[in-house]
């Protein structure tokens, strides 16, 4: 008895009241998954903010980084000076002076080992010039025989915020002076100004000390002031995050930074709490009216249902009553969609010393990366990887049937097949991934955040794809890969033992015939052939 008086009275219930039951019953578990929606969906968003935030201060750095290596390989260029390294520093003067404008620089020095200044194209030559007491850079620069960047400081000769940018100045291997480009701070406002940020937002550069050097706002007035310690505490443990806090002048922020590894310097970009959450509480809004809406035509259409439901019954009843009867219920069928967002962001720039680099740690073959960019990667990788406690993989590939192709048809062709094969491997790896050309017919990838067996999944279906015939002009041409497979920090902690027992795998696998996996794995080997698959 006690079930039927859930419904308000002893022993039967309306149909109109069992199909508004029915609806709030279909539609509360829908309103819950609407609120998980909404939930998820306000936390990609914020998500994704901070990572626009991020990018913008990244972009920042790296334009910072590449003007302060532009000077650098300018003054390094000046340092060559057959005058400066001789010590004609009068026929030196002349030439610093004569390359100022060139460099878009407030003036050039030169610093002896204790700080004193030899000479400043601000001042005429054998002017009196006083000792830097903030020479630590020159210092580092001395003791490294290294480039490096000071912090700001109040320049002695314009009593003004400037910092320098040097080079040592080298005789017979040895350092016998720095030379400096002096630079005031408003210099970095066109870097600021290039990347384009929002009036709204706020940004600065501060050095390594944690001090203002340029703010998009009010520059002069925050000028060295130290930025927030909380900013300070998270550099220390890691080059880029995100998080929520309050700008110098007071503004709540969403604020995101990224610090330089060239210079220690840090770039921190701030969007204003209200703006970042305007577009969020709308969205909000609109799903939860949608959500009541849902609610209310859905009981409405039940009531409506339900009276045509109850009055046909009602026509029925005395039929129904010599026959029997019975109660027919109808459910509406309902349907939710998700669609998943992807974004893309590429940072394209072209400098003549990015090509530089670019070539520098690059295939020229290929356009893959080479052993030292491969080298830098993994090494990098393995320090997060330790504190992180994840793991990663080493592929150590090499083409099966190449040599007889490259012998056959000549070099031209093999040159062909090896930029399509890099083409193939490269559209094989995630983004956080790496795929280099180690020389020859011998390729490498690493697997960021993969075990053993994903990476032995991943390594079968590339020799898949690589197994595929290839197009090379009118010819058409077939190879096969044989793959080993090292994993950190299963069995090995550094890039050389990595890189030894992957090759050591893959020499295996070669012995085990073509399109062959192997694993580097204690003394038991896995093997997996294409061939079988």
């Amino acid at each position: 008895m006690l079930q039927f008086r859930l419904f308000g009275c002893q022993g039967t219930t309306t149909i109109r009241r069992s199909l508004v039951q029915l609806v709030i019953a279909c539609i509360l578990p829908l309103a819950g998954i609407a609120a998980f929606l909404i939930y998820n969906f306000y936390q990609r968003e914020q998500a994704q903010l901070a990572v626009d935030a991020t990018n913008r201060a990244r972009a920042t750095v790296f334009a910072l980084d590449r003007d302060i290596e532009m000077t650098q390989a300018a003054l390094q260029a000046l340092a060559t000076s057959n005058r400066l390294r001789t010590g004609d520093l009068a026929g030196f003067y002349l030439r610093a002076t004569a390359e100022l404008k060139n460099l878009r620089v407030t003036s050039i020095i030169v610093l002896d080992s204790s700080g004193q200044l030899l000479l400043s194209t601000s001042q005429p030559f054998g002017s009196s010039l006083p000792k830097i007491n903030n020479s630590m850079a020159a210092k580092h620069i001395f003791e490294t025989a290294t480039p490096g960047i000071s912090d700001p400081f109040i320049g002695p000769l314009i009593e003004r915020h400037i910092y320098t940018i040097g080079v040592p100045v080298l005789r017979y291997g040895k350092v016998i002076y720095t030379l400096h480009a002096t630079l005031m701070s408003d210099h970095l406002d066109l870097i600021l100004k290039q990347q384009k940020i929002p009036d709204s937002w706020r940004a600065a550069i501060i050095d390594s000390s944690g001090l203002v050097v340029r703010r998009s706002h009010e520059s002069d007035k925050y000028l060295g002031r130290k930025v927030d310690n909380d900013i300070l505490v998270r550099m220390h443990v890691s080059n880029e995050d995100s998080f929520t806090s309050k700008t110098l002048d007071g503004i709540p922020v969403l604020s995101a930074y990224s610090r330089s590894a060239v210079t220690g310097w840090a770039v921190v970009v701030g969007m204003p709490l209200k703006e970042a959450t305007a577009g969020l509480r709308s969205n909000l809004a609109w799903l939860v009216a949608a959500t009541v809406f849902a609610l209310i035509f859905g009981l409405i259409f039940a009531m409506m249902i339900g009276t045509r439901i109850s009055g046909s019954i009602s026509a029925l009843i005395p039929p129904a009553r010599a026959l029997g009867s019975r109660d027919f219920l109808t459910i509406p069928l309902l349907k939710l969609k998700e669609a998943n967002e992807l974004r893309r962001a590429l940072l394209d720039a072209e400098t003549a010393l990015q090509s530089a680099q670019y070539h520098a740690l690059h295939d020229h073959l290929t356009g893959l990366g080479n052993r030292m960019l491969f080298q830098n990667f993994i090494e990098r990788q393995l320090a997060i990887c330790t504190r992180q406690r994840s793991e990663l993989a080493l592929l150590y590939i090499d083409l099966d049937g190449f040599k007889a192709i490259n012998e056959t048809h000549g070099h031209e062709v093999g040159d062909q097949l090896l930029f399509a094969v890099a083409a193939r491997i490269n559209s094989s790896v995630r983004s956080s991934d790496i795929a280099v050309r180690l020389g020859g017919d011998e390729f490498a990838i690493v697997l960021v955040s993969s075990d053993s067996e994903s990476a032995e999944t991943f390594a079968i279906r590339l020799i898949e794809i690589l197994s595929e015939p290839f197009q090379l002009n009118t010819l058409v041409v077939a190879i096969s890969a044989s793959i080993g497979i090292a994993t950190y920090p299963t069995h090995a902690s550094n890039f050389a033992e990595l890189l030894k027992l992957a090759d050591g795998a893959m020499y295996q696998a070669k012995i085990a015939g073509k399109a062959c996996v192997r694993l580097a794995i204690s003394r038991i080997i896995t093997q997996r052939n294409f061939a079988d698959l």
